[in-house]
Order: C-alpha cells, then structure tokens, then sequence
C-alpha cells in the first residue's frame, strides 16, 4: 500500500512538473508545425477544388511519416533517458533516493508521467490533423476507426520506446546519443532489411500496427513484410515490460556518483 501510495505521488508531482517544463513546450510546439502547414494546405484546395492533385492528402502523407517515423521515437528518447540523467545532471538525485520513497517507486511513477506527457504531446496534433483532413466527412465512421488505431499505436508506441530508453539511460552516461543512434542509424537501415531481421527494430512492429487500407500509410510500410497483429502488440508490450523493470533493477543497486558535470 505504500508504494501505491509513494508511486501515486511521485507520478503526479512530475506530472505536473513536466506540465511546466520548458522541453514539453518545445515539443509540443514542434508537433503542431505539421498541423499548421496541414492547415494552409486544406485552404489551397478549399480555394482551389479544381487541382489535380489533393495537397491536403500529400501533406497528410508526409505528417504521418513525421509522427511515426521521428516525432515519436526523438520524443520517447529525450523524456525516457531524462527519467534519471535529469535527476543527476540537476543534482537532485541523492535528495530523491534519500527520502522514504523506494527507487522502485520513483523509476515507476516518472517513467508513467513521462509516457503520459508525451502521449498528451502527441494526441492534440493528431486530433487537430484529424478533423483538419476529414472537416467534409466527419459522418464516415470508417474514418474515426483508422483515426483511433493510429492513435492507440502511437500511444503504445511511446510507451514502449520511453521504456526502452528508460533503461538506456540508467546503464549508460551517453545515453541521448547512443538514443539517436539508434534511432537514426539501426532502425533507420535495419527496418528496410528483407526477412526477420526487422524484427530487431521497434519500428517494425509499430508499422506492423498501421491499418493496410490507409493511403497515408503506403510511404511508411515501404518493403515491410509486416508481423501479425498479436504478434506486433506483444513485442511492443514485452518491450515495455522487460525495459521498465531492467531499468528498476539496474536503478536499484547502482550507484550513481554526482559530479559537476554529471553522472
């Protein structure tokens, strides 16, 4: 009961702590710049009806790739290895550890309210490009099912890389770089490899996810041999699991020596 309680308030002091955070700012100011230009681009064609080709539906192409394929994962990256190189590069670390509150607590509740912030950064966005692309068709059911899956998979995919590079940034001091690595440099070539050597990148699963029928999703599953659905969720949930409790776990019995220029 007291974890419960300690995690409880360690999730909803950082909750709004990063509520404040001049990085949650940023980020969300950087999601709502493909909205902006998703706008103009549904006012060309309202003034335009007659062109050939739909720039609303190219842009909303291009806005996917952007979430997807980078907003998401660069996102995850810097709220996931924040979790504990924030705490040590602030020097506020030994005070956290020091209190009654478990390390198992505090890895818990801001890893949640750092999944949770960035969940909330992702989804207006989405939600403001959704009814920006469909203002004519809001009464099509079809389109509010697509709307969700890419949303729920959005959300599931942050939650499974802020894990991922939770337990990243307690191993290691270079973690953020070692992140952009990752991201842009495994994932960004292995994704394309034929076979099942996909499946040793996040992205792959989280494509996996992407409803087939969707126009906007042809330039994202490019030489994708998609995984089956079940499949797909549970590597993205194991993902989660094993790198949030690896990260409590490591979180637990290392000691993290304070200097004046970090860990």
């Amino acid at each position: 009961m007291k974890s419960m309680v300690a995690f409880k308030e360690i999730f909803i002091f950082f909750l709004k702590r990063g509520l404040k955070a001049k990085r949650t700012k940023l980020f969300f100011f950087i999601a709502l710049v493909p909205v902006v230009i998703l706008f103009i681009a549904k006012l060309v064609v309202i003034f335009n009806p007659n062109a050939q080709i739909s720039i609303t539906d190219i842009i909303s192409k291009i806005l996917m790739i952007v979430y997807i394929q980078l907003l998401i994962p660069v996102m995850a990256l810097f709220f996931g290895t924040s979790v504990v190189n924030e705490e040590v590069d602030n020097r506020t670390l030994v005070f956290l550890t020091s209190t009654p509150v478990s390390k198992h607590s505090f890895i818990f509740g801001k890893y949640f309210s750092s999944a949770l912030l960035s969940s909330i950064i992702i989804s207006f966005p989405l939600v403001l490009s959704f009814l920006i692309i469909n203002i004519t068709r809001l009464n099509r059911m079809g389109y509010y099912h697509e709307f969700f899956l890419f949303l729920v998979v959005g959300i599931l995919a942050l939650f499974s890389y802020t894990a991922l590079f939770l337990c990243l940034g307690t191993l290691f001091k270079k973690s953020l770089l070692m992140g952009l690595l990752f991201i842009f440099g495994w994932e960004s070539i292995v994704q394309y490899f034929p076979g099942s050597t996909q499946k040793l990148t996040l992205i792959h699963f989280v494509k996996s996810l992407l409803p087939e029928t969707s126009e906007n999703v042809k330039f994202l599953v490019l030489k994708l041999e998609p995984s089956p659905v079940l499949e797909s969720v549970l590597a993205l949930l194991l993902v989660m699991i094993i790198g949030l409790l690896l990260a409590s776990f490591i979180f637990n019995r290392k000691e993290y020596i304070l200097t004046d220029t970090g860990q």
